[in-house]
């Protein structure tokens, strides 16, 4: 086996350590579990709830052409609702009928988490309004109180009642509205209020017009990609260069690394072995991770933006498997240069303790393209934020996915180039450090750096 290959053999193993394992195994199962129980909230909010009705019995609405009553429109609503759980036989324990007394009780015993009280001149009102007749005529709308119990919810929960039951209340008027003017005049009412239509919607995707979509659907449907493939990389940048910075320290404080160099063995391919055992451990922590939290943001896309429905794939927005290769390759460079910066600043640390205080340039570094692509990304920012996006590394793989769906192969390859050259030039500075006093003595021992402190002068030779 060639010298690379036992570089890397050996690095594979020291990182792939059991405790290294166990903890990104815990952290995707908590992820999973996470994102299960967002996500079994999120459904619970798509559900019909449970609404009380007080003082329906009295206050039921009569004209020429019939009756209407509040509770018989809530219960003929949640039986057209598709909500399964509901049916002619159980519509009662979904709609209930309550008196004005003692509301609290009387939703706590029937666990309605919303009543809805008509007031008691809610019939008188409107009956009245539509007699009335005359210029100076009048007009009193019937009032519909509405109760809730709080309880502590979550960031999910809490809205969800009051937006349910306003639902409710505005299709009870309209409800009631059209049973008030009858078909006809509803539809002539409607006219008049709003006399233009908008027929159809086209949406220009990569030159061609689709239709029926707009963008703020597009993004909606993309909302998942431009939060999760950002802070998946950045999880992994910051997780694996704090490994090999942690690795680096390591070795010094418990002298392997001497030993190492030692060794009939390139530093070159030293250098290149440590960081391709460490960009393939990345790629494996990552994919666990991607695993992990792909239950926790889809969960999250869904309570944030809703399921829109969209398939990207109609309207030209669906990836190949040449795209999932360059995105592979893309993020594989990216840890590449990561793993190179990571290396040059291990190389100044003197054990495992001052080596964790090496991670913050790289958590700087892999924090602001996450927070940009995901804000704006590349195509929606100006010159030089587009500067700084390409100048750092780890942008890429985020941008990958986008400039895919758009299109825009050469943004790709121009990052995957950029990122080669980067990673080519980070492990050439590396083996220079490999090679120099540095790597052992750590900074404040170096030779230069003494000179220019002005302790390391060679004294002067004597007469």
């Amino acid at each position: 086996m060639s010298h690379l290959g036992t570089i890397v053999k050996k690095e594979i193993r020291e990182l792939l350590t059991p405790g290294s394992i166990i903890s990104v195994f815990i952290m995707v199962m908590l992820f999973a579990a996470l994102g299960g129980l967002i996500g079994d909230e999120v459904s619970k909010s798509t559900v019909m709830p449970v609404v009380g009705i007080a003082n329906s019995d009295s206050q039921t609405i009569e004209t020429e052409d019939g009756e209407w009553n509040a509770y018989e429109f809530l219960k003929n609503f949640y039986l057209k609702s598709g909500d399964k759980r509901i049916t002619p036989e159980n519509i009662d324990q979904f709609v209930i009928k309550m008196d004005k007394d003692d509301i609290l009780q009387q939703m706590e015993t029937s666990g309605a988490s919303v009543a809805l009280v008509l007031s008691d001149d809610f019939k008188k009102n409107i009956e009245d309004s539509l007699k009335n007749e005359g210029a100076d005529r009048t007009y009193l709308k019937g009032e519909v109180a509405q109760y809730y119990v709080y309880q502590p919810s979550g960031m999910i929960g809490g809205t969800v009642s009051s937006t349910v039951t306003n639902a409710l209340v505005s299709y009870m008027n309209s409800d009631l509205s059209k049973f008030i003017t009858g078909e006809e005049e509803s539809k002539y009412i409607d006219f008049l209020k709003y006399p233009i239509e908008s027929s159809e919607t086209y949406t220009f995707v990569n030159g061609e017009a689709q239709s029926d979509v707009t963008p703020a659907e597009i993004s909606e449907a993309l909302t998942g990609q431009t939060m999760f493939i950002p802070m998946i990389i950045m999880i992994i940048i910051m997780m694996v260069g704090s490994i090999v910075i942690s690795s680096m320290g390591s070795e010094k404080e418990n002298k392997t690394l001497e030993t190492l160099l030692t060794l009939p063995i390139s530093r070159t391919v030293i250098v290149t072995g440590k960081i391709i055992a460490a960009a393939l451990v990345g790629l494996i922590f990552g994919l666990a991770y991607m695993f992990g939290m792909a239950f926790y943001i889809s969960s999250i896309t869904i309570m944030a933006v809703g399921d829109s429905g969209l398939d990207l794939g109609t309207i030209g927005l669906a990836l190949g498997l040449g795209d999932y290769a360059l995105i592979a390759v893309s993020m594989f460079l990216s840890i590449a240069c990561a793993l190179g910066i990571c290396m040059i600043l291990g190389a100044f640390a003197k054990n495992y303790k001052s080596a964790q205080t090496m991670t913050m340039p790289l958590s700087i570094l892999a924090i602001i393209p996450m927070f940009i692509t995901m804000f704006s990304g590349w195509y929606g920012s100006n010159a030089l934020i587009q500067g700084v996006l390409f100048a750092i590394p780890f942008s890429h793989p985020m941008m990958a996915t986008e400039a895919l769906l758009n299109g825009d192969l050469t943004l790709v390859l121009a990052g995957i180039a950029y990122m080669a050259v980067f990673a080519v030039v980070s492990i050439f500075v590396t083996v220079r450090l490999y090679s120099s006093d540095i790597l052992v003595t750590g900074l404040s021992q170096n030779k230069y750096i003494e000179r220019i402190r002005g302790t390391g002068r060679k004294p002067k030779k004597s007469n």
